[in-house]
């Protein structure tokens, strides 16, 4: 399963492998643990906080602000599993608890624990948006929750366009281009608490230079569908709120990433009408855009 351009192998739960992989990326293996619960191992637990359906918890060994990059660490999501990553053997290892399923192992790991363990070792920063192909140039859909960004990426999928992401999107700096690095293989439209939604076909698995991103904006149901470029704080207040994850002690430097990735990536506000029926204009209005730049 290729993931943020990455072999993920879950050895142990072949029921949830689709078996493609790359020669040529890093294979992480996710294995379950026999011995103990993985949460003995850490004596720094956090405090439980409310995401997806239920709750989590931080654990380490020391506080994530102190360490350096490469460091283990795991994520606890009550009653269902825990998850652990192992920086010295590169794998991420599991230990179920009583309402374990695969399912359940397959969604913690790709839409939250990889995501951040990518993050936090800065291989790539991870973007809360939308995304797909269009002409062969990646571009993003950056909205508030509920904003539309998952409705209107899926209405671009049923228009044949690739899927670079459902809603996390690496990003990697390569002199003053930035890459766009597909996720995962899934999407789900409506958002359906801890599922990942139905499998995409069209999925890109290739990095490539991102094009441009496109804010949306809530508009009136009989509003024209209007775009206009942004410019200075406003552009980088498109990137700042689309961060994946808010941990103080990444602050300064997320905030220095997205200032100079502002000055090389174009965005661009769309008006988009709070009407289903009107997808279809917004779609042509975008797809149009993107032809002319």
């Amino acid at each position: 399963m290729i993931i943020f351009n990455h072999n993920l192998i879950f050895r142990d739960e072949p029921v949830i492998q689709d078996n493609i992989f790359k020669n040529d990326l890093e294979n992480i293996f996710i294995l379950e643990e026999w011995n103990s619960p993985l949460s003995d191992t850490f004596p720094l637990r956090g405090e439980w906080i409310p995401i997806a359906s239920g709750k989590a918890r931080y654990l380490s060994t020391t506080l994530f602000e102190n360490v350096n990059i490469k460091f283990s660490w795991g994520l606890e999501i009550k009653n269902v599993l825990t998850l652990v990553w192992d920086a010295q053997k590169r794998e991420i290892r599991y230990s179920k608890a009583e309402q374990y399923a695969p399912e359940r192992l397959r969604f913690w790991v790709l839409h939250t624990f990889f995501p951040l363990v990518l993050e936090l070792e800065r291989t790539y920063r991870i973007m809360h948006v939308g995304s797909v192909e269009v002409g062969n140039k990646p571009i993003l859909f950056s909205a508030f929750s509920f904003g539309g960004k998952s409705t209107l990426t899926d209405y671009f999928i049923q228009k044949g366009h690739p899927l670079l992401s459902d809603d996390s999107l690496g990003i990697e700096k390569k002199g003053d281009i930035y890459y766009a690095i597909p996720s995962y293989p899934f999407h789900r439209p409506y958002r359906k608490v801890e599922t990942l939604g139905y499998y995409v076909k069209n999925f890109s698995t290739e990095p490539k230079p991102l094009h441009a991103v496109y804010t949306l904006e809530k508009a009136e149901s009989d509003a024209d569908v209007n775009i206009e470029e942004l410019k200075g704080i406003e552009k980088f207040k498109a990137f700042h709120y689309s961060a994946f994850i808010d941990f103080d002690f990444m602050k300064k430097e997320r905030f220095e990433f997205f200032t100079e990735m502002a000055k090389h990536v174009p965005v661009y506000k769309i008006s988009v009408p709070w009407d289903i029926s009107r997808l279809g204009e917004v779609y042509t209005v975008i797809v149009e855009h993107m032809a002319s730049l």
